[in-house]
């Protein structure tokens, strides 16, 4: 499954970013810098990144006497586990790593696992300052359980603290002292002194497989939310961009501390690249406006899929199942965006594509989490669906989803990118091939 080939290369949001930079770099898309004026052509494609974990790509149609906006958004940070800047603990012989809970992980699905380390490290060249991306590709810590002989709870009421409980162990100093700078330093080929900084994040080293008596079922981690982004990226390649359409994909960075950062949703990134897109095509700031009254939004994020064992937790009429196809979430506190109008245009662009679809919504009585799209479009104000894949452990180091939905998803977010949407009026949308 190719799938599973970008997944283990994908440890962390920063090498998701760079192997998502990779595949539109073959595709013959040209990369821009914000720092620098956009030169952009009709029938153009083209992409950018920020902060090395956040990539904005988009292609431009033949024609541009008007333009439209069909945008997908998705993320490309999990739930995990950050180094602090000082991060060596040392009790007795051995030695921890100091790391801080980074989104929601479930604490307990990252013990006695061989985790590896990986992210960026910033380094002194001259008077420059670059970003290395790293990743050791062996077991490098991990996080044992204490013995049940030691705790009669551990199967019934443990509770695990992130300051006690989930430091990972290091190194046996009796072995040979264990410096983790020297060994990003020797990993990289550079001088230890000449490190500056670094993000960096425990990554689990089992990178996931087809299970299932059919393999109808992938098991991976970061399937929250990288499963989406390879999908939306697939399509924005594989779509036909129709004339005086702007086919747009940002993958942000950071969506599961609540985006609130210069590479998240929640910041310009998307405002003013759509803007500037505008702007570089000759377009006045009415006509941008007018651009964006006629533009589709598409928020891609996973959806709680139907568990066997837990039949409570889901509602009883929009529960959906795995290998169903893609999931319309909807939920009337406005934590999703779907409404009946984005969610109509949606299922129409499925049903052109001939793919499957389903709904979701949360018990009555238990609230969900939201997503990136509602932030996004807190800037940026355009009809908006929530979209996801339905899939069981959430926020688990190893998550499961159905195998057979990921083509649907690609198919239907090619279709999305193949066809010109408009709004000629409020409450009417016009789709055409």
């Amino acid at each position: 499954m190719e799938f599973l080939d970008f997944l283990k290369n994908s440890k962390t949001a920063y090498h998701a970013c760079h192997n998502t930079e990779t595949r539109l770099l073959d595709e013959g898309f040209i990369k821009l810098t914000e720092g620098n004026k956009f030169e952009i052509k009709n029938g153009g494609k083209y992409f950018l990144t920020r902060n090395n974990s956040a990539i904005l790509a988009f292609t431009v149609g033949n024609k541009t006497d008007s333009l439209s906006f069909n945008i997908t958004a998705a993320h490309l940070d999990s739930p995990t586990f950050k180094l602090k800047p000082n991060f060596e603990l040392n009790v007795g012989r051995y030695q921890k790593l100091n790391t801080e809970v980074y989104g929601g992980p479930i604490y307990s699905t990252w013990m006695d696992r061989p985790l590896d380390i990986a992210g960026r490290v910033l380094v002194k060249n001259g008077e420059s300052i670059e970003t290395k991306l790293i990743s050791f590709d062996k077991a490098m810590c991990l996080i044992p359980n204490l013995s049940i002989h030691y705790d009669r709870t551990s199967n019934s009421d443990k509770t695990l603290n992130a300051e006690k409980d989930m430091k990972p162990i290091f190194a046996d100093n009796d072995f040979g002292y264990g410096n983790l700078n020297l060994a990003l330093a020797n990993k990289l080929g550079v001088n230890e002194d000449d490190i500056l900084g670094h993000d960096l994040y425990l990554a689990l080293l089992d990178r996931g497989m087809l299970a299932g008596a059919n393999n109808e079922f992938l098991m991976a981690p970061q399937i929250d939310n990288l499963l989406c982004a390879y999908a939306l990226t697939e399509g924005l390649i594989n779509g036909k961009t129709a004339d005086n359409t702007i086919n747009v994909m940002a993958l942000f960075d950071n969506e599961e501390i609540g985006s609130r950062t210069r590479q998240g949703a929640d910041s310009d990134l998307l405002g003013n690249t759509l803007e500037r897109i505008s702007l570089a095509l000759g377009k006045n700031k009415e006509e941008y406006f007018e651009a964006l009254g006629n533009s589709y939004f598409v928020s891609a994020d996973n959806a709680q899929g139907f568990h066997p064992n837990y039949p409570e937790k889901y509602d009883s009429t929009n529960a959906p199942m795995l290998n169903e196809g893609i999931v319309i979430k909807a939920a009337a506190r406005g934590s999703y965006t779907s409404d009946g109008l984005s969610s109509a245009v949606f299922k129409l662009i499925c049903e052109k594509a001939e793919t499957k679809y389903q709904y979701m919504t949360n018990r009555s009585d238990m609230p969900g989490g939201s997503t990136l799209g509602a932030i996004a479009l807190s800037h940026v104000s355009i009809p908006s669906v929530d979209i996801g894949f339905a899939q069981v452990a959430m926020h688990s180091a190893y998550e499961t989803a159905g195998a057979l939905d990921i083509d649907e998803m690609i198919k239907a977010i090619t279709k999305l990118y193949s066809v010109h949407i408009s709004i000629p009026a409020d409450g009417k949308v016009k789709i055409g091939e």
